[in-house]
C-alpha cells in the first residue's frame, strides 16, 4: 500500500480513505515525532510534543485514515511524556465524512468549499476567514444523484461558519 510510515523502527501503513488527513503533512509530523522519540535531546522532544499537540492537519480527498493517525499521534505524545493528550480529532474544520446518498449535494462543490474554508482557517488573515465564512454561508450546492447527505453538509456548514466567526 502506498504511504508507508516508519513507526518506532517498524513499518506501519495508514489506510488511504476518501476523506483523510493530508498524507504529506502526516508523514512530516510522524517523522518528526519518531526522530524525537529516538533523540535524547529534550529540546527536540519538546518541539515534537508541541507539534503533535495541535497539528491542524488538513482533511483532503484520498488522505490517511483520521482515526488511525489520531491514535498514532496520541501514542507518540504518550511516548514523549506529554501530560496533555487530546481526545478530540486532530483535523481542521472538516472533521467528519459525509454519507453519500441517492440525492445529495454535489460532492465536488462541497469538497472545494470546505477546502477553501480550511485554507482560510489556517491563515492569520482575518479578511480571508471572513470571506470564506461569507462564501460558505451563501453557498448553494447543487443537488445531484449520488451526493453528500444534505443534512450532514448543512450541519457542517453551520459549524464551520461558527468557527470562522
Amino acid at each position: 500500500m502506498d504511504g508507508a510510515v516508519t513507526v518506532w523502527g517498524m513499518t506501519s501503513d495508514f489506510a488511504v480513505v476518501l476523506r483523510g488527513y493530508d498524507r504529506g503533512q502526516v508523514e512530516r509530523l510522524i517523522g518528526q515525532a519518531d526522530a524525537a522519540l529516538a533523540s535524547p535531546d529534550e529540546a527536540v522532544r519538546g518541539s515534537a510534543r508541541e507539534a503533535l499537540q495541535n497539528p491542524a492537519l488538513a482533511v483532503v480527498l484520498r488522505g490517511y485514515d483520521r482515526g488511525q493517525v489520531d491514535d498514532a499521534v496520541r501514542e507518540r505524545l504518550e511516548g514523549l511524556g506529554s501530560v496533555a493528550v487530546p481526545d478530540a480529532p486532530l483535523g481542521s474544520l472538516m472533521t467528519s465524512s459525509f454519507v453519500v446518498v441517492l440525492r445529495g449535494y454535489d460532492m465536488t462543490e462541497v469538497d472545494e468549499a470546505f477546502a477553501r474554508c480550511d485554507a482560510a482557517a489556517q491563515s492569520d488573515d482575518a479578511f480571508a476567514r471572513a470571506a470564506a465564512r461569507d462564501a460558505l454561508r451563501g453557498a448553494d450546492f447543487r443537488v445531484r444523484l449520488r451526493g453528500y447527505d444534505r443534512g450532514q453538509v448543512d450541519h457542517a456548514v453551520r459549524e464551520a461558519v461558527q468557527r470562522l466567526s
